[in-house]
Parts: C-alpha cells; structure tokens; sequence
C-alpha cells in the first residue's frame, strides 16, 4: 500500500471535498481518503498505479499537484 499527499490550491470547504470524492469513488485501488481542508491537503492510501488518481484530481481544475 502506498500513501500520496495532493496539495490541492482550491479545496477550502466540503463541497470540493464531494466533488473530489465522487471523482475518485470509481477507481480501484483506493484505500483510504483522508481530507485536510484547513491546510488544502489530500492523503490518499492506494494499491497500484497513481496515474488514474492523479488525472483524475488535476480534471477537477481545482489547483491539485
């Protein structure tokens, strides 16, 4: 299991959170989603490759990185 942090420039209330949430729900592989809104952080704990998840983030032009 990997764990990846996305720093996310555009996440500061819960409806990106959903937004990212409903984003990700599809995607196999996904342990764990663990939100830091304060700080416009995402951890994410995963199986296998990142590419998926990480396009998957940057197509909700919410600054994530």
């Amino acid at each position: 299991m990997q764990k990846t942090v996305f720093t996310i420039s555009k996440m500061d209330c819960p409806s990106e959170e959903n937004l990212i949430r409903m984003q990700l729900e599809g995607i196999s592989g996904i342990k764990n989603l663990d939100f830091d809104i304060a700080n416009r952080n995402l951890t994410v704990l995963h199986d296998g490759q990142l590419d998926e998840i990480e396009s998957s983030i940057i197509a909700l032009n919410l600054g994530g990185e």
